[in-house]
């Protein structure tokens, strides 16, 4: 009954950006070394940012990629429901070649994070490293070029209507509107090159839904807001990994026809 009277009225706002890399590590490099010459002095930059920023994107097409999903700091199946997005997807993109998902179980045989805080749990400080580094690992161990990895999450909050008041009394927190529960999800994405970890582009989606719900059924709305937002900001990301994508194909071969020529 309180599910029929509540109001379940729902709000949806979504933000999405995306980026895209193919420079080289030795034009970088060799810049701010001609530059340096040209002051007369060395370049100023630690061994640890020269490595980093030595990488070469090493990306050819067609080429076996790989897609591995994060949830809640640890590699995860990929849901039917996303699956069913991302199949879509890779139906869209077929001139790039193959999309495998990442297998947890392979991530774990190929490797052993040296950092846990009791099992598959990573500390805080090696998280993300540990984490991508297993991403990688299992990826090469299913002979991929390059990972798409994602992260979702969900948060939710609650705040008081104008009927808050009913809350006072039994009959009226079952059956009026008395919570506006709003559910925030976020995604983020990153395609990174297995070998040598170059990053090809990055997506991120921001999605918030919004809902009335009773006092008593509070909980229950938010854990499905949690899951409706999780759904939502996965549907927002994909659009733009797409266009991350198109523009990485056109950037790939703008840099084909310059070394050739």
């Amino acid at each position: 009954m309180s599910r029929i009277l509540a109001c379940t009225v729902l709000v949806v706002l979504t933000a999405c950006a995306h980026t895209v890399q193919t420079t080289s590590g030795a034009d970088y490099l060799r810049r701010y070394e001609a530059a340096a010459v040209a002051a007369g002095g060395d370049p100023e930059m630690p061994e640890a940012v020269r490595q980093a920023a030595s990488v070469e994107p090493l990306l050819t097409l067609p080429g076996r990629f790989g897609l591995a999903r994060i949830v809640n700091g640890a590699l995860t199946v990929v849901p039917a429901e996303e699956m069913e997005l991302w199949t879509e997807f890779a139906g869209r993109h077929r001139a790039m070649g193959e999309f495998v998902p990442i297998s947890p179980l392979v991530a774990a045989l190929a490797h052993q994070p040296e950092s846990l805080d009791g099992p598959g749990r990573f500390l805080p400080e090696s998280r993300v490293h540990d984490l991508v580094a297993a991403i990688r690992e299992g990826a090469a161990r299913q002979h991929v070029d390059a990972v798409l990895i994602y992260e979702v999450g969900a948060r939710d909050e609650s705040t008081r209507t104008l009927l808050a008041l009913a809350d006072l009394t039994l009959i009226g927190g079952a059956i009026l509107p008395t919570r506006h529960v709003t559910a925030y999800g976020a995604a983020d994405a990153l395609l990174v090159d297995v070998r040598n970890g170059y990053p090809y582009g990055t997506a991120s989606a921001e999605t918030d839904l919004g809902g009335f719900t009773t006092m008593f059924d509070e909980g229950d709305r938010a854990r499905e807001l949690r899951t409706d937002a999780v759904r939502a900001v996965v549907a927002a990301l994909i659009p733009e990994v797409d266009r991350m994508v198109g523009e990485l194909v056109e950037e790939m071969a703008a840099r084909r026809l310059r070394t050739a020529g």
